[in-house]
């Protein structure tokens, strides 16, 4: 029996719908800075979480191929900004990001200048104009809803989208999500693992306008732009490029003292 970790958000979704009814998998659902110490502490085999966990000590396992990707435009990793982002002396974090938060941090030092703000959690639904903060990060759903319905202008914030900002500053694909394992996973078991997830995924993408308009159904939220959202701005595999991307990440973050180490490790499979 695998115990998986999966994040509850749009993105995900192509990845995970080949798992569901398996005999021989338990997929369990949390945000991102939830499902990290339960992976850590051996509670799940592997999770499809935070990618900055790589550059942390000790780095997990993990797993090449099934990822959550963008090269461009995102939409779903906003920062709401009521000041220009040279001029940014706080920051307000989704408190359920963990990839997200570092991406935030690492862009406003290294593109904007950014390098001495004062930085603060704050829960995903708290309104954006109840939040005494310059910049504020919106990740997964409520960054996609608050980009469909104007949640932004009527508090009086501009969109950026990290995803937008990363790609055209180091013209790179950025992970945010991809398969950790456990501590100590053996070989045998993470080539298994990793076939399996391959699978679900091969089984997801074909099916990513039918989830689009069923998310939308749930929601509220356009249904065009959902499919557009899964089809257009998310990738789903770990290529050259997206490696690339993730290790200069781990050495942007590691310079401005984010994360433990700047060196990507390899993979378990």
């Amino acid at each position: 029996m695998w115990r998986l970790g999966t994040v509850p958000y749009l993105n995900a979704l192509p990845l995970v719908q080949g798992l569901h009814g398996r005999a021989d998998v338990t997929l369990c659902e949390d945000v991102p800075a939830r499902l990290v110490p339960r992976l850590r502490a051996g509670e799940l085999d592997a999770a499809l979480c935070s990618a900055v966990e790589l550059f942390r000590n000790p780095a997990p396992g993990w797993l090449a191929g099934p990822a959550i990707t963008s090269a461009g435009p995102v939409r779903s990793i906003l920062l709401f900004l009521r000041v220009a982002p040279s001029r940014v002396r706080s920051l307000a974090l989704d408190s359920s990001s963990r990839s997200a938060a570092t991406l935030a941090c690492t862009c406003l030092s290294e593109f904007c200048g950014v390098t001495s703000a004062r930085v603060f959690e704050c829960a995903p639904q708290t309104p954006l104009g109840l939040v005494d903060a310059d910049a504020v990060l919106r990740i997964g759903d409520p960054a996609l809803a608050a980009a469909c319905d104007g949640t932004a202008a009527r508090a009086g914030r501009v969109e950026l989208d990290l995803g937008e900002l990363w790609t055209a500053r180091t013209a790179l694909p950025f992970v945010y999500a991809l398969w950790l394992t456990r501590p100590a996973l053996a070989p045998e078991a993470a080539a298994s693992l990793a076939a399996l997830l391959r699978a679900a995924r091969d089984a997801g993408l074909p099916r990513r306008a039918e989830l689009a308009h069923a998310f939308a159904a749930r929601t509220g939220l356009p249904p065009d732009a959902c499919v557009e959202y899964l089809e257009q701005c998310i990738g789903y595999d770990l290529g050259d490029a997206e490696r690339a991307g993730l290790a200069l990440f781990g050495r942007l973050a590691q310079r401005w003292g984010l994360v433990d180490s700047p060196l990507l490790p390899e993979p378990l499979a």
